[in-house]
């Protein structure tokens, strides 16, 4: 794959955990309602959310200053808690007519051909 391409790809993917993570923090209520259903409330909601929205922030932060294959891996992981999380708890989103679990898929893959790549990487 080529530099260029490589660029772009950690580009998108920071651009996706950074708006995010500043989604999250922007639509707080929301998500501290989503994450009453998982069995937090109060205090540890308000924690969860923020970490979550800081890990997303600082996630897209080194995706384009400080990157490489562990980056990638952590990345790869916390999507895939996220998703295990959301379709247990969550489960109508599995089948929601926008994908939004569905739509991991490619970002790993991304994350993947990231990871492989990472020797080319600039």
């Amino acid at each position: 794959m080529k530099s260029p391409d490589l660029r772009l790809m950690r580009i998108v993917l920071a651009t996706i955990w950074l708006v995010t993570g500043v989604l999250s923090l922007y639509t707080k209520q929301d998500g501290l309602s989503l994450l009453s259903r998982v069995g937090l409330y109060g205090h540890t909601a308000l924690f969860a959310l923020y970490l979550a929205a800081a890990l997303d922030i600082l996630l897209g932060l080194f995706s384009v200053i400080r990157y490489g294959k562990l980056l990638w891996m952590i990345q790869a992981c916390l999507i895939i808690v996220y998703s295990v999380t959301i379709s247990i708890w969550l489960p109508e989103y599995l089948l929601h007519p926008f994908g939004p679990i569905l739509k991991n898929l490619p970002i790993l893959l991304m994350l993947w051909l990231l990871y492989k790549s990472e020797n080319q990487t600039p």
